[in-house]
């Protein structure tokens, strides 16, 4: 086989002629199938495909062919850029350059001033001759029938035929109302409403009448039960001399001694803190368990100060627990009607239902309370068997039952004509707080 191998110009140093014989019989299996002198070519492009495929193996590669069938292939490419970008600037600028471009023309053909679209438009909706203007003009305008129907000078006009017919309802009505605002006619409306109201002022008058018939009968009971206080014994006694009568008589119902130490001194040396001391009896299940209760008539007293004298009053007189009284109207503001601070209570008095012989509910509460509270503990000491939970949860159902009394006889205050309710109420309160003091009391048995 004889060929010359075909290089680029640039590569071409010289010429090598080969006359060859092929033995091989892949080769010449290969090259049978081509006829001359295309066998000739591809016997040249073999031999090429061969030395590459030695240099390649080589580990001394030559890659100077690589690199300049890059340098040709990279070459091309930028050329092949160069004119995509001459050709896409071209045909750009045929659609889009101003004013002479496919698209500017395009657009000002449909939307310019001489533009169909334009025309289009004006046709229908010129200002001066335009199709929608003139059929307004002719269906509404000044000289329209529809004008001449709605112009309020014309009488034949619907505004002025609506203007008669207001006119005439308007005069009925006026003529209609001054009929029923007249006192003369009897079945007027002034004259009913007139009618309704003297009947409820006659029936206020009526109920006026009863209800201070009822005051008055109410406050004169009031003046004969304070004319029989001045009469006894408690007039001339001072609030916390009444008070302890009170206490004495609780005591003496639960089998506990009381006594009346004001004024006589404690433990704590020329200390007298500390008004009554209440023992706790053989029957209550803590025998000589102490209470405190230190009483205040006294205006602009402090709750912390009354903290501070009860703490006192404890160590002075040897209590397990304080109860701070207060007369109705002189307790701090922050303290309300009853309050529980730890083991220690602090409630009012109202000076007025003590010397009524009215129930001292807030005292009582405080008093059975504490009482409870000290049994409670002296039995989880002794045993630990008793189920705090349990008391603690009754304890809270008798405060909640203190806070509904001390509701009830806010509201007594002010709503007299309810008294008897409130009473009531307030008396079925207290025999739900000693039914829960009681069953407390059983859990100590």
């Amino acid at each position: 086989m004889d060929d010359a191998i075909n290089l680029p110009v640039d590569q071409v140093k010289n010429e090598l002629s080969l006359l060859l014989t092929v033995k091989d019989n892949d080769v010449i299996k290969y090259l049978n199938q081509f006829e001359d002198p295309l066998r000739a070519d591809k016997a040249l492009e073999a031999l090429k495909v061969g030395v590459i495929a030695i240099l390649s193996a080589s580990p001394t590669l030559d890659t100077k062919i690589v690199e300049d069938k890059f340098n040709i292939i990279e070459k091309k490419l930028e050329d092949y850029t160069d004119e995509f970008k001459n050709n896409l600037k071209e045909d750009l600028k045929k659609y889009f350059e101003k004013e002479k471009g496919d698209v500017p023309t395009a657009l000002n053909a449909l939307l310019g001033e001489k533009g169909s679209l334009s025309l289009e438009l004006s046709k229908y909706f010129n200002i001066e001759n335009g199709k929608v203007n003139q059929l307004l003009k002719q269906e509404l305008g000044p000289a329209s029938n529809f004008a001449k129907s709605i112009d309020p000078l014309n009488k034949e006009s619907v505004i002025s035929k609506i203007e008669d017919k207001v006119k005439d309802e308007l005069t009925k009505m006026s003529e209609e109302l001054k009929s029923q605002f007249s006192l003369d006619k009897n079945d007027s409306s002034i004259s009913k409403v007139r009618k309704m109201f003297e009947d409820k002022v006659e029936e206020i008058k009526k109920g006026n009448n009863n209800f201070f018939s009822e005051i008055r009968m109410h406050f004169g009971m009031k003046e004969i039960q304070a004319e029989e206080a001045e009469k006894g014994t408690q007039k001339g006694r001072d609030f916390e001399s009444a008070l302890y009568e009170r206490v004495a008589s609780l005591g003496l119902q639960l089998a506990d001694s009381t006594e009346n130490v004001t004024g006589s001194i404690g433990n704590i040396q020329r200390s007298k803190i500390g008004d009554y001391v209440i023992t706790l009896g053989d029957t209550s299940g803590a025998p000589g368990k102490r209470i405190v209760i230190e009483v205040k008539n006294a205006q602009n007293y402090s709750l912390r100060k009354a903290i501070e004298e009860l703490k006192e009053a404890k160590d002075n007189r040897s209590a397990d627990c304080g109860i701070f009284v207060f007369a109705k109207g002189c307790e701090p503001v922050e303290m309300g009607d009853f309050r529980i601070d730890g083991d220690d209570y602090y409630c009012t008095v109202d000076e007025a239902m003590l010397e009524q012989a009215c129930p001292v509910v807030f005292l009582e509460a405080a008093y059975k309370i504490s009482r409870v509270n000290i049994i409670a503990h002296l039995r989880k000491n002794e045993s630990g068997e008793i189920n705090l939970v349990a008391v603690k949860g009754n304890i809270k159902k008798m405060l909640d039952q203190v806070s509904l009394m001390s509701d009830l006889l806010t509201k007594a205050k002010t709503i007299q004509a309810s008294g008897e309710k409130i009473e009531e109420a307030a008396k079925s309160i207290k025999e739900e707080l000693e039914s829960v003091i009681n069953s407390t009391l059983a859990l100590f048995k």
